[in-house]
């Protein structure tokens, strides 16, 4: 009998999956709200360990942020127009290619870096060095570090319509080093997917870093609409999606880079130590 369960399981997740849309153009247009720790870099850490993750890009003083976002996908290609107080991104990703290109228009500048695959593995694995010298120190303390977990994913009943589509809930579960276990709850749409290369994260790996990108996130089983998360260190992030086109015309000339920009490779645009967090002088020419 608990083999014809199991069995049957297997047949309704195959049948769901073949049934599942792969949508490879879209416009989506999203409202996210970020809440800064007062401590950004204090005690307790992200879910990395103490202090890791937990830097993120504000203006002195600032305790939050509404940011509204335009994200623009056609095959290879992903442009993201994001628009807050603080000023106005873009960033462009060329998956064939494999670079990035993000652009930022902020105290009266334009100026912008590209990042390639290799800039990308280059920073991954200066993080990942960070990381064990801080493993590697707290050891010697006696505290031992372990290694983050896979997320969970727990499929709720509960639905609800978001920007006209139905939507299902899911929490998604992450452990950090620390042991301690955090819960985000995520409205997704099981009818489909994005293709390969579609990003929510304006600048890619460097932008989930600075929003605290949600661990899973891609593992839940249709499009996210809506998700809300709170980190270790205080930070919390609430993204809705406002509204969705798939059976739209983009044209080609959306991901071309505009004019006007300084543009320089990301290692030009780096602080010491490099790590990923891009250093802008106000008083730079």
């Amino acid at each position: 009998m608990i083999k014809k369960i199991f069995v049957l399981s297997l047949l309704v997740i195959s049948v769901q999956s073949m049934a599942q849309k792969i949508i490879d153009k879209a416009i989506v247009k999203t409202q996210t709200e970020i809440v800064f720790p007062e401590n950004p870099g204090g005690p307790g850490g992200g879910p990395g360990g103490p202090g890791e993750g937990d830097r993120v890009m504000m203006g002195a003083g600032m305790g939050g942020l509404d940011l509204s976002s335009t994200i623009y996908f056609k095959g290879d290609m992903t442009k993201i127009e994001s628009t807050s107080d603080f000023g106005n991104n873009i960033t462009i990703t060329d998956l064939k290619n494999k670079k990035t290109t993000t652009l930022m228009e902020m105290m009266g500048k334009k100026i912008g870096f590209y990042s390639t695959d290799a800039d990308d593995k280059a920073m991954k694995a200066r993080q990942d060095s960070i990381r064990a010298v801080r493993t590697d120190s707290l050891k010697q303390l006696g505290i031992n570090i372990a290694p983050p977990a896979a997320p969970e994913i727990v499929y709720l009943n509960e639905t609800k319509k978001i920007a006209g589509y139905n939507c299902k809930k899911a929490i998604i579960k992450t452990r950090n080093r620390q042991g301690e276990v955090n819960e985000s709850t995520v409205w997704y749409c099981p009818d489909f997917k994005m293709a390969e290369g579609f990003t929510m994260n304006a600048g890619g790996g460097m932008g989930r870093a600075m929003m605290g990108g949600l661990n899973g996130l891609d593992q839940v089983n249709g499009f996210p609409m809506e998700y809300e998360m709170q980190r270790s260190n205080g930070m919390k992030i609430h993204m809705v999606v406002t509204k969705l086109q798939t059976d739209v015309t983009i044209d080609e000339k959306t991901f071309d880079i505009p004019k006007g920009y300084d543009i320089k490779p990301m290692s030009e645009m780096q602080g010491p130590g490099g790590g990923g967090r891009v250093m802008i002088r106000a008083g730079e020419n």
